[in-house]
């Protein structure tokens, strides 16, 4: 089992510039954490009424220094929240379209939200909510955090009820970049409807028993570019939901958490459809799970062109899965309807797992079973120095090839 400094070496080689001082991370970023407040096109919160102590109620001045910018007839537009303050925002949505081609929202310093006792049923689905802004670059400095404040929430009734954190809904062309996000109520980030975007360098914590607190949340989107992020949560580092294409993700850390998952798709009967996502170059420890794709019975659509390549594990709970049965209130109905899975690659997962179940486990459907399934170059070893690892196989239809440990004898041709 691999020591603490070995795990961090890990995480470094990986995250790269992101795990990097704060000066090399402004220059990955491409941006001044300074911004000149003499500039016409920046519109710093103060100047527009925030008092930046913690306690007062900044989100009018948030909106007043937001719609000034979006009018802006320029290519450059910022609004600005500057370092060495902390700004209490109310559940607040950012509005476009804008008449700048691009518009910069700037993070340089801390933003909390109200507690929960201040939030009304009406306000309580998002938090900080960009809708319909083309061009959008959300930047921070790695020094300003987003604290969802989430742990008054958590032990308070079903999750339905708690608010995404920072939700961005047909955003196309979308950059996130530099942020530092602790706590969110539910699930921290949320892309959803948007075509193109690129999310780089975030820093994403809870604890890991906080309930649905997802890293990223993908939905109804594509062409997106997900790399070098640090995720610890509380469940699904990265959940890649129907409507989604095209997303590459890379140079992920994640843990705790529940790993990066497909789905769940299906659900309710749903007709879902993914494609075309590559993940690659991350590692993933001590999380429940590791890779995982997960459906539901009764649903239709497809799940293909999924590549999960050079993924490194270190101490994980169940690494590898396709679930179709997936019910975590299990109480679900046999159904004999399912969403296809197919053209599933996995190359160069290696590491250690604490399984002490099948390492990996292709759970697929009876009536729509998996095909083209390809595996290669697998190498997953127990922490367990006398236990050996397994491999799991129901309708689950493909290829083996190389060194593989576990073997994969289960797998149909």
């Amino acid at each position: 089992m691999e020591t603490f400094a070995q795990i961090l070496v890990l995480w470094w080689v990986l995250l790269g510039s992101s795990m990097v001082s704060e000066g090399h991370r402004s220059a990955l970023n491409g941006h001044n954490h300074t911004p000149s407040t003499h500039s016409k096109t920046t519109h710093d919160v103060t100047n527009f009424g925030a008092v930046g102590d913690g306690n007062t109620d900044d989100s009018k001045a948030f909106q007043s220094a937001w719609e000034a910018a979006c009018k802006r007839k320029t290519n450059n537009a910022k609004v600005t929240v500057p370092s060495g303050k902390t700004f209490l925002v109310s559940p607040i949505q950012f509005e476009g379209p804008c008449t700048s081609n691009s518009i910069t929202f700037e993070i340089l310093g801390d933003i909390v939200a109200p507690p929960r006792s201040a939030w009304t049923k009406k306000s309580a689905d998002e938090w900080l909510s960009f809708h319909r802004v083309d061009g959008l670059i959300v930047a921070g400095s790695g020094q300003g955090v987003i604290d969802g404040r989430g742990e008054s929430w958590w032990t308070h009734g079903d999750d339905r009820t708690r608010p995404t954190a920072l939700r961005f809904s047909h955003c196309n062309e979308l950059q996130v970049r530099g942020l530092k996000h602790r706590n969110s109520q539910k699930n921290h980030v949320s892309i959803n409807g948007c075509n193109g975007a690129t999310i780089s360098n975030l820093d994403i914590r809870a604890p890991a028993k906080s309930p649905n607190t997802d890293g990223i949340d993908i939905s109804a989107s594509s062409n997106l570019h997900i790399h070098n992020c640090l995720m610890a949560t509380g469940d699904d580092c990265i959940a890649i939901n129907g409507g989604t294409s095209n997303v590459d993700i890379s140079n992920i850390a994640c843990g705790p958490g529940h790993g990066i998952s497909i789905g769940s798709l299906g659900t309710d009967g749903r007709h879902d459809e993914v494609e075309g996502i590559s993940i690659t170059n991350s590692i993933f420890t001590r999380t429940d799970n590791g890779v995982r794709i997960k459906t539901w019975q009764g649903g239709s659509g497809f799940a293909r062109n999924i590549t999960f390549s050079k993924i490194t594990f270190v101490a994980a709970n169940n690494p590898v899965i396709i679930d179709q049965y997936y019910c975590p209130h299990k109480k679900c109905a046999n159904k004999t309807s399912a969403v296809k899975v197919s053209h599933v690659r996995y190359s160069g997962l290696h590491g250690t797992s604490i399984c002490k179940n099948a390492t990996i486990n292709f759970s697929c459907s009876q009536t729509v079973p998996c095909t083209d399934i390809v595996v290669d170059d697998v190498d997953i070893e127990s922490v367990y120095p006398n236990d050996s690892t397994t491999a799991h196989c129901i309708n689950a239809h493909g290829t083996a090839a190389h060194a593989l440990h576990p073997a994969m004898d289960c797998l149909r041709n």
